[in-house]
């Protein structure tokens, strides 16, 4: 025994005499000395420290906490234990307790087992967990518009497919469906788009097929008292398209008729594309009018369209209100003009299709799209409103009141509905500058958007007298270009245009807009709509259409003097880049915000 105890095996290992005699090892003023020496040239300080009676602990000292490893267990059996816990029965039955939960029968038992209290706590977090665990869902499948095979393919496999995996295969099972995942889209980014047949005739007995199958799948859900929905298109140039549509609504007696008349729209396509890109003045545009039928007298009568220019001002919007629809403002105004629905022949959105003269617009807005030159970005100039009349005097009006309050009360008794037609697009018309892939991908989902419109204004049943507009559109800017195998292209097949002439063309539609004044029998239409979606369609049409998101104001500083200055350098740079495109405003019809 020594003054620090017995050395016994579990204090300090048992070195021997030999080594215990030595100066190194017994810590004592022999050991210290030269530590006290090299420390003296560093001041009385660091002597001190260096004192006999402050020596440093010695070896076995230093080792003594490690007793709890060795009391009662030696290395052996912590080697062992630990090989133990690495052997893969051990590790699957570990990754088996955590990935596979209790059956029901398991959880009863446990509750039972338990007393009131505890029992009553664990039910409490059991019901916190499952809610969590739904909300969580729903927020992982909140960006799949569609589901089934379609949705598979944009998306690969849902949550809740997943989550069935895991719990019925563990773990395996779902790092097996991931792998699957990964090998579809790395074949996938190798493989071509689906193409389209270059037998006109085959192609169109193909797609006459497919469609009477979706013909038949949606015959349970229509109205029983829809009224036929038709469609006409007419091929306009561009700077004259608007004064040509409206001759063909005055010599086809619609104008005199506009209770015929669901809506009209510009075709979002952009034809001829590699002719003029920057301009679609000299292009032809195609217009459709939809309508439950024509007159058979056509008497003409004057019809006007009152415009309202996005980049304008026209309603004000406060930090966190809802921005402005093109067919909020369009209501709105034929509210002020004493017009109805009956005597609307349309709120159309004014769409063109250009490439911006503007690099830095063109080029941020790619998306990184394109090989090479600028690409065609369509743009949503403004709204226009066809009705009858020969003059648009409330037009002025609302400009002299501008910004003016545009408040739910203006909208009241109108319902619109907007469906996303780019993710069904996707998933059936990839090549935009070919005609749609025959047969089809994916034949239970529409090969053409004028397919859906049709669809929802005869499953709901709106009828023409109550319809403001029925038109297929796009929203925000985008990249609009053609796919090939291994990048984009804009040279196509060209495809029939309403003039009887073949060009090329580039598809761009992205959503389906329908605005109508509301009845309760539409919205019991609007119930078989979510049917169909939900049980022919397997999508969600309703999302990702982000409608009338919240205004939110400019990057600038809230210092005045450091808000007055980035003022100052947007001037300028306006006035450097005169003759420029403007890249259009991040809100059509409120910006910027007010207050």
């Amino acid at each position: 025994m020594d003054e620090r105890g017995p050395l016994t095996p579990g204090s300090r290992p048992l070195l021997g005499p030999r080594f215990e005699a030595a100066p190194w090892f017994r810590g004592d003023e022999t050991r210290n000395a030269p530590n006290r020496l090299g420390a003296a040239a560093f001041g009385p300080r660091a002597a001190a420290r260096h004192a006999p009676d402050q020596r440093h602990p010695t070896l076995a000292e230093q080792r003594r906490p490690l007793r709890w490893f060795t009391d009662g267990m030696g290395i052996r059996d912590t080697l062992r234990l630990a090989k133990q816990a690495m052997s893969p029965e051990a590790i699957k039955q570990g990754l088996s307790a955590s990935t596979t939960p209790p059956t029901p029968e398991e959880m009863q038992a446990t509750l039972d087992s338990l007393p009131p209290e505890p029992r009553a706590e664990l039910e409490a977090n059991l019901a916190l967990a499952k809610a969590a665990r739904e909300q969580a869902l729903a927020q992982s499948e909140a960006h799949r518009v569609l589901d089934g095979p379609a949705g598979n393919f944009l998306y690969g496999p849902s949550a809740a497919e997943q989550l069935a995996s895991l719990e019925t295969e563990s773990l395996g099972g779902m790092l097996k469906m991931t792998a699957q995942q990964f090998g579809k889209e790395l074949k996938g980014a190798y493989t071509p788009p689906p193409k389209h047949e270059k037998d006109r005739d085959l192609a169109a007995g193909i797609g006459g097929q497919e469609r009477a199958a979706r013909d038949a799948a949606r015959a349970p859900y229509l109205a029983p008292d829809r009224w036929p929905v038709s469609i006409s298109r007419i091929a306009t140039r561009g700077r004259t398209q608007v004064d040509e549509v409206l001759a063909f609504l005055r010599t086809s007696g619609l104008a005199a008729r506009p209770e015929l008349v669901y809506g009209v729209y510009r075709v979002p396509d952009r034809i001829s594309p590699a002719i003029t890109p920057s301009s679609e003045a000299g292009r032809v545009v195609e217009w459709d009018i939809v309508h439950s039928g024509l007159p058979e007298a056509p008497v003409e009568v004057p019809v006007v369209a009152g415009y309202f220019d996005a980049l304008h001002q026209w309603v004000a919007r406060r930090r966190g209100e809802p921005s402005v629809l093109d067919e909020d403002l369009g209501v709105a105004y034929l509210g002020r003009a004493g017009i109805g629905a009956e005597h609307c022949l349309g709120i159309a959105r004014l769409c063109t299709f250009v490439e911006p003269k503007d690099r830095w617009f063109a080029v941020n807005n790619s998306g990184g799209e394109t090989d090479d030159g600028y690409p065609v970005i369509p743009i949503v100039d403004g709204v226009l409103v066809f009705h009858v009349g020969e003059s648009t005097p409330i037009v002025d009006q609302i400009r002299a009141e501008a910004p003016i309050a545009l408040g739910a009360d203006a909208l009241a008794g109108t319902h619109t509905e907007v469906l996303n037609w780019k993710e069904i697009a996707r998933a059936v018309h990839q090549r935009l500058q070919h005609p749609p892939p025959t047969p089809s991908p994916y034949p239970y989902l529409p090969s053409a958007p004028q397919e859906l419109l049709r669809a929802y204004l005869e499953i709901v049943g709106v009828r023409s007298f109550d319809c403001y507009s029925a038109q297929v559109t796009i929203d925000q800017p985008f990249p609009l270009v053609g796919r090939i195998l291994m990048g984009t292209s804009n040279i196509g097949s060209a495809q029939p245009c309403a003039d009887g002439k073949e060009r090329r063309r580039l598809q761009g539609a992205r959503r389906a807009v329908i605005t109508y004044r509301d009845r309760p029998e539409y919205a019991e239409g609007r119930t078989r709509w979510h049917r169909y979606q939900n049980e022919v369609l397997s999508a969600h049409l309703e999302r990702g259409m982000e409608l009338r998101r919240p205004v939110t104001p400019d990057d600038l500083p809230d210092n005045p003097v450091l808000r007055a200055g980035a003022k100052m350098l947007n001037l300028a740079e306006r006035v450097s880049s005169i003759g420029e495109w403007e890249s259009p405003p991040p809100y059509r019809y409120c910006w910027p915000v007010v207050g």
